[in-house]
């Protein structure tokens, strides 16, 4: 039987919510492109009006880092795993920790600077959108 220390209930939480906020920004990137490429929506026939569409390209860049921090998360709580299966120190697990905790703070500040991003997009497709005389 293994005896969880109150860093392990750390180290998972923190893998967790890691795992978690990749998968949201996955489902973000696969929801976009589909706004991208479906046919089955009004879109704007101007040139100036479809400009709205480069927000796209940083919120995927956004996404991306998102993501990749989340990667970072992963092999991080895999070093605590495998360093806890021998005796791991305190000023280890502290490295691990901090590491973690930055690359937490980095995903959620990405996610939601992609959000944002997009959030724009919509506020300017809907405004078209109500005010379109188009179809």
């Amino acid at each position: 039987m293994v005896l969880l220390s109150p860093d392990t209930d750390f180290f998972q939480a923190a893998q967790a919510l890691g795992q978690s906020l990749s998968q949201w920004a996955l489902l973000t990137i696969g929801g976009s492109l589909i706004v991208v490429v479906s046919t089955s929506y009004y879109r704007p026939k101007t040139r100036r009006m479809r400009l709205a569409y480069l927000l796209f390209l940083p919120a995927w860049v956004l996404l991306a880092l998102s993501i990749f921090n989340g990667a970072i998360i992963q092999r991080s709580y895999v070093a605590f795993l495998v360093a806890s299966r021998g005796t791991i120190t305190p000023e280890n697990a502290n490295k691990i920790a901090q590491r973690i905790t930055r690359a937490t703070e980095s995903q959620i500040w990405y996610l939601q600077w992609a959000l944002v991003c997009l959030g724009v997009w919509l506020f300017i497709y809907l405004l078209w959108w109500i005010r379109s005389k188009d179809y």
